[in-house]
This record gives structure tokens, sequence and C-alpha cells, in this order.
């Protein structure tokens, strides 16, 4: 895994001016790295966060998805994390117009996560440098205390099968003042949803 080269980062760089004047709204910083299909397979365990701290169901799944790339081998093309700042991963094998196209569909994706209201937090939060830090105390923590470790993270990775935590983070995470007004509120559960009964794919329209 490395950096995309300075005259592909150029490329790129025109490809933010021209979604800028297309209306797209993003930070200037961004961190392209270029990948092997193998690093991507290292990757997906972790969720495409390289910082993430260092767990064996990473290596089990890692080993499964080298498994299944041998019955099934495919080529992603990129992959994109709303990071501070944002970083995208392009293929080895993607020649510069594949990836020209690609990243005009990785700003697109960068907008919506950066402007979108239910997304931004991740942003804010710069989750990777959080969990750089989580890596970091874990890995000086197994080196003082040995395999315990491994037993907590064991345990408290256990809880997610028993808790139902997500409709709680998601209150959390929606913020408040998106609450709509009782006339929006009216017109979709009301007059769109029982009067008019519009078809799913019409109320969606609509929304």
């Amino acid at each position: 895994m490395q950096l995309i080269d300075q005259r592909t980062k150029k490329i790129m760089e025109t490809c933010k001016q021209r979604a800028r004047a297309a209306g797209l709204q993003f930070q200037d910083e961004s961190l392209e790295y270029i990948v092997t299909n193998r690093d991507l397979l290292d990757l997906f365990p972790k969720n495409m966060i390289p910082t993430l701290y260092d767990y064996w169901v990473h290596d089990i799944r890692i080993l499964q998805e080298r498994k299944i790339y041998e019955l099934y081998p495919n080529n992603p093309y990129e992959t994109v994390i709303n990071t501070r700042p944002a970083i995208s991963f392009y293929n080895d094998n993607n020649p510069d117009w594949l990836n020209v196209m690609i990243f005009y569909h990785v700003l697109a994706h960068i907008d919506f996560f950066q402007n979108n209201s239910l997304f931004r937090h991740t942003w804010n939060d710069d989750y990777a440098g959080v969990a750089l830090a989580d890596k970091r105390l874990l890995a000086s923590l197994k080196s003082e205390k040995g395999r315990w470790v491994d037993y907590v993270i064991e345990f408290t990775r256990g809880i997610d099968n028993l808790v139902g935590f997500y409709d709680e983070l998601a209150e959390i995470n929606f913020p408040q003042k998106m609450k709509s007004s009782k006339k929006i509120d009216f017109y979709f559960d009301v007059f769109l949803g029982r009067i008019k009964q519009l078809p799913s794919s019409e109320f969606f329209k609509e929304i």
C-alpha cells in the first residue's frame, strides 16, 4: 500500500476543481492510496480502517477472505472511508482513465459523508485517529498484561451479541434540529400514506 504518485495526484486535484464547479462541497485535504487485491483483503476485516487495533479474529477473517478470493476472484475498484482527511484506496490494476472516473465517484461519497447530518459526525470524530490511539494503548497493555487483554477484548466484543444498542446509538447520532414540523409529518404520514396511499417507490420519490 502506497500513496499515489504526484502525476496522478495532480489529475485528481483537477477532478476536485471540476466537482466543486458542479456543486459538490468537501474539504480540500484527502489521501489516496494504491493497493493490491491482497491489501484490500487484509483491510476488509478492519472495515478498511488501517489504524484499527490488532485482534486475532481479524487474522481469521483475512484467511477466510483469501480462500474466498481463490474461489471467486474479483477486482474491487475503490473504497473510501470518512476519516479526517478522507482516505480512498484504488486498485493497482486500474488504468489512469478509470481512476479519474472512479475519483469523481469517490468525491460524491466524500461530499455526501461530510454534508449529510447523519454521517457528518463520523468525520468530526476522526475515528481513524481514535483507532490509532486505541491500537497503541492496547499494544502497550498487551506487552504489560499479556493475553488477558485479548480475553477482555473477546468479552467486550461478545456483548454485541447480547445487547441491542443500535437503536440507542441511532437516537444519539440523530440531530435534534432535524426534527420535522407537524405540517411535514402530516403530509407524509397522513396525506401521502393514508389518504393517497402511494406505493413505496412514489413515496420515496416524494421524500
